[in-house]
């Protein structure tokens, strides 16, 4: 049986891929489930240290899968079948956010609708010339979900935000990039090696700096400046005693490469 996403785990990381390409990537109940699984599975294996999320095939993903709504609306089931969805789907955004390990996603084609939650959920996003986000809810009178507009809100500003999704918009990769959608532009050509370089780098910087880091970003929204920089001091002492610091510190000093233990 064809798996709806597949994991590739090599040396320190793994490549997450979305494989349902005939499908657009769409978001079925068993997509959402298996990249759920998958996203779980990576959060807790210790031998994981960076992600980088794709898709396979010239479309990211399409966002929800409307043949599954449809058969949910002829089986006067529909709203079952969005609460289900939505909740996996968000479950999945949390579980990104919050894992203790570096995510980096590449889009290299449309990303729309939920697509966008999940594109953008990732610490590193890198975009492509084929890329193109479109915001798709309206167009079928439904509402962002999985994190959708928390991440174009934190992103564009809640002005820019409202453009997009009110006017069923699209933005191609190469501004998403000028405007801070994503974190990167890449050309098509070069972005699956720089993805990889990037990952393969990350996989070998301070663990647990990168998860305070993680951390104190995810806080912004949500706090005051006088909450905030509290934040950022603790953070900052609780680096301070850990050998990655000392070696970090030495190493840059010396002026040689640090080697970090990710402990």
């Amino acid at each position: 049986m064809k798996k709806f996403v597949t994991i590739e785990k090599l040396n320190g990381y793994a490549r997450l891929k979305l494989n349902q390409p005939e499908k657009a990537n769409a978001y079925s109940p068993e997509m959402a489930k298996d990249l759920w699984d998958a996203v779980r599975e990576l959060r807790w294996d210790d031998e994981v240290e960076a992600v980088l999320l794709e898709a396979e095939g010239p479309i990211f993903s399409g966002g929800g899968d409307l043949v599954s709504f449809q058969q949910g609306i002829d089986k006067n089931i529909i709203t079952n079948t969005i609460e289900e969805l939505s909740a996996t789907l968000n479950a999945t955004a949390l579980a990104i956010r919050r894992m203790e390990k570096v995510f980096v996603s590449l889009i290299d084609g449309v990303c729309a609708g939920a697509g966008v939650g999940l594109a953008l959920a990732a610490d590193i996003s890198l975009a492509t010339e084929n890329a193109l986000f479109v915001a798709g809810y309206i167009g079928i009178a439904a509402v962002p979900d999985g994190g959708s507009s928390f991440a174009v809100i934190e992103a564009l500003g809640k002005a820019r935000a409202a453009d997009f999704f009110l006017t069923n918009g699209r933005i191609d990769g190469k501004e998403a990039a000028a405007m801070g959608l994503v974190s990167r532009f890449v050309e098509s050509s070069k972005a699956e090696s720089s993805a990889i370089k990037l990952v393969e780098s990350l996989t070998n910087g301070p663990r647990r700096a990168q998860a305070a880091t993680k951390d104190i970003l995810a806080k912004m929204p949500g706090l005051s400046l006088t909450e905030y920089i509290e934040a950022e001091r603790q953070g900052i002492i609780n680096a301070s005693r850990t050998a990655d610091f000392r070696a970090g510190v030495g190493a840059f000093l010396k002026k040689e490469a640090p080697e970090f233990n990710r402990k």
